[in-house]
This record gives structure tokens, sequence and C-alpha cells, in this order.
């Protein structure tokens, strides 16, 4: 099947950009979201203070308000998926989050099985979330569209190439990604009453 193209309209160049992930951690929270464990990315926002300004009325008004989104590729950029974000309520905003797959690939399949990640700025190329676990963030639901299928052949197929490249085989390439994926599902599948309420994935 051809790939499904979408056209975004952004207000400045700066919005077309995708912002970097400076880096990320997960937790869980007992009584919130089921229990599940979701992605934290601590965002590099330099030059995007409509993100900042958004996390934080977030933390005011404590509302999700209204966006949409959709997972895909960014034409020319091999080896990444990105979540394209349009806020439209109460501020109109477009960003976007690309995810290096072998990197990020396990946030990746924690923002698909959790169904949405938080967002928060990174103070600095050296922050951790853990340095302030109480920072403003935002927490993003993204619903099944479907992207699930796609991406366990995406990431299956990255993580054999890159084991290819280290030095295996075709075929223990493959069962190397088989068996480095799993083991990390597995994590993924905790929830809060399986786990210690919140851990850094630094």
């Amino acid at each position: 099947m051809k790939p499904k193209k979408i056209e975004y309209f952004a207000k400045d160049r700066r919005e077309i950009l995708p912002l970097r992930i400076v880096t990320d951690a997960a937790m869980s929270t007992r009584g919130l979201h089921g229990g599940r464990i979701l992605p934290v990315v601590l965002l590099d926002t330099a030059g995007r203070p409509d993100i900042d300004d958004l996390i934080r009325l977030h933390q005011i008004v404590n509302e999700p308000g209204d966006y949409i989104y959709y997972w895909g590729q960014i034409e020319g950029h091999k080896g990444t998926v990105a979540i394209f974000l349009k806020f439209i309520r109460p501020v109109e905003i477009l960003a976007i989050i690309e995810f290096d797959i072998v990197r990020h690939g396990f946030l990746i399949d924690l923002t698909l099985s959790g169904q949405g990640i938080y967002i928060a700025r990174a103070n600095g190329e050296d922050d951790l979330f853990s340095k302030a676990i109480d920072r403003p963030r935002l927490l993003v639901e993204l619903g099944d569209t479907g992207f699930g299928k796609k991406w366990n052949e995406i990431f299956h197929k990255q993580v054999a190439e890159h084991f290819r490249d280290s030095g295996l085989s075709k075929s223990q390439s493959i069962n190397a990604a088989k068996s480095a994926i799993s083991e990390l599902r597995k994590i993924g599948s905790l929830k809060m009453n399986d786990i210690i309420p919140s851990f850094p994935a630094e």
C-alpha cells in the first residue's frame, strides 16, 4: 500500500521543525490512567516559547483541550518515526516529536500501549526527569489510530538492521530483534499494581 501523505499548515517555520528529545523517563501513578506506564519526554523547546506556554496553561486549566494527532514518518528522515500534534484549543499550535526508532523504540511502544505520553520542557542538556519530578508536564492522550501494526513491522525491521550492522548474520539479527523487543514489551506491560510508583528511564 502506498504511504498516505498528510499536509500540515504551520503558522511559521519553527512549527515544522521537530522538537528534539533531550532525555526521557517513564512513570506510572496508582489510580491514574489505569496504572499503565507512560513515557515522559523532556524536549528542547528553545525557540518554541509557545510550547512552554501551552504546558503551563494546561497546569492552570487542568483540561487537555482539543487536538488531533497522527503517527507517521517525515519524508527523507530514515530511521525515525514522528507524532504530529495539532493543538486547536485553548491555543492553536503544531508540534512534531520525532523519535529515533532504535534509541527511542521503547518510548514509542509505551506510548502506543499506554495510549498517552507526557511532554515537558528540558532544563538544559544535562537535565533528567528525576531532578524535578514535579515539573509542569502535559499529558497527551493518544487513542489507537491503527499505527500499532505498522509500527511492529518498522520496529522489528529497524532493530534487526541495527544488529546486522553490529556484525550478526541476517537470521541472528532477526532472532536478536525479536528477543530484545519481547523483553522490552514485558516491562511495558506492567502496571502500577505490579511495580514501585515511578522510575526513571534515563
